[in-house]
């Protein structure tokens, strides 16, 4: 069968190959899925680039080790190439391993996570059955395709995470993105103001129209000033950033007397841009989040809670993205190269076998 695969770090897209490997066969608890499709994630970027282990190897639990893990009891390593690509999809449950589990699965579709080393930019894919998650047919293929990253995380950061009440303000960076204008939906429903923040005016009527309640464009609007005019001059007390550098210095700025920063991201590749006194003299925090480690935090009753509660907002569309474009396999390259295109709207989509 044919794989995406990295066998070095790179920012070369041209040196993802697609290349022939065994068919792999589940072992216990685990199913095979032959894959329909898989968006291209920033997440997905960042094990192209190796940033996560160059990341990873600076957390003290890694200091001196030989291998780099997620996590200080070192249960969960990260990779290094050579590898398969890719974090989650969704496809066809052809054959299964032992388990009550993994044979109702069978015959089934199915959204999975898996990321590298398994990976799921292939034509079969192995999951565990208990985290595999069957979809009504009211879902596409290419939405059920997107089911974990982005909308797991949305839901994680705002209900578990922040815990944003009816009535508070949360900005969002890089509003425009999939995960913001799902953030966007999910406070209509639950009752909180979101003031969005992009570069341009791009995005603001969309944004506007989904609901959002105040829309700042940073290349010719002062953030600081606008946040004050919309909020009364009280802040927000929730900002969610995936941007970094200076404009994470600016959001904790907008922040109220006691409010939180949540970064999910760096997608300028700088570093936050916070003088210490801007967290004192308010009593804010910064905080970070990485769905992988919050997740294996969890007891399996709390995942099946958060599962059951994303799969309820994914059927009444409340993370639907938009898909602008769908490479096969053999263009992941290009995939890779459209997913990293400065101003790209909408999500990128490998298909990885028939589909709707």
């Amino acid at each position: 069968m044919k794989a995406a695969r990295l066998h070095q770090f790179t920012q070369d897209p041209a040196a993802v190959c697609v290349e022939d490997v065994p068919l792999p066969e589940p072992g216990p608890g685990q199913v095979r899925v032959r894959m329909l499709f898989s968006p291209v994630n920033p997440s997905d970027l960042n094990f192209v680039h190796g940033t996560y282990h160059s990341a990873l190897q600076r957390m003290i639990w890694n200091k001196g080790q030989a291998t780099v893990c997620y996590d200080p009891q070192r249960r969960v390593v990260c990779p290094v190439p050579p590898y398969t690509l890719g974090g989650e999809g969704v496809g066809m449950v052809d054959a299964c391993g032992s388990g009550f589990l993994a044979r109702r699965l069978l015959g089934k579709r199915v959204a999975i996570a898996c990321a590298p080393p398994a990976g799921c930019w292939q034509e079969y894919s192995l999951a565990e059955a208990k985290k595999s998650v069957v979809l009504p047919a009211q879902i596409s293929d290419q939405q059920a395709a997107m089911f974990f990253v982005n909308p797991l995380a949305a839901y994680v950061m705002v209900r578990e995470v922040l815990r944003v009440q009816p009535g508070d303000w949360l900005a969002i960076s890089a509003a425009g993105s999939a995960l913001g204008k799902s953030v966007v939906r999910m406070a209509r429903l639950y009752g909180f103001k979101t003031l969005c923040v992009v570069r341009s005016a791009s995005n603001s009527a969309e944004l506007l129209a989904l609901g959002a309640d105040a829309v700042v464009e940073t290349d010719h609007q002062d953030l600081l000033a606008e946040v004050w005019r919309i909020t009364g001059g009280k802040g927000v007390q929730h900002a969610l950033d995936c941007v970094g550098g200076a404009l994470a210095g600016e959001l904790v700025q907008c922040l109220g007397l006691g409010g939180q920063l949540l970064v999910y991201g760096t997608l300028s590749g700088k570093s936050l841009e916070v003088p210490g006194r801007d967290l004192m003299m308010p009593l804010t925090r910064i905080s970070g989040f990485f769905l992988s480690n919050w997740l294996a935090l969890q007891s399996p009753l709390k995942l099946l809670w958060v599962l059951r509660a994303v799969k309820k907002l994914t059927c009444a569309g409340i993370f639907e993205a938009e898909v602008t474009q769908v490479f096969d396999l053999e263009q992941v390259a290009e995939a890779l190269t459209a997913a990293t295109t400065s101003g790209r709207t909408g999500k990128v989509l490998l298909r990885l076998g028939s589909g709707n």
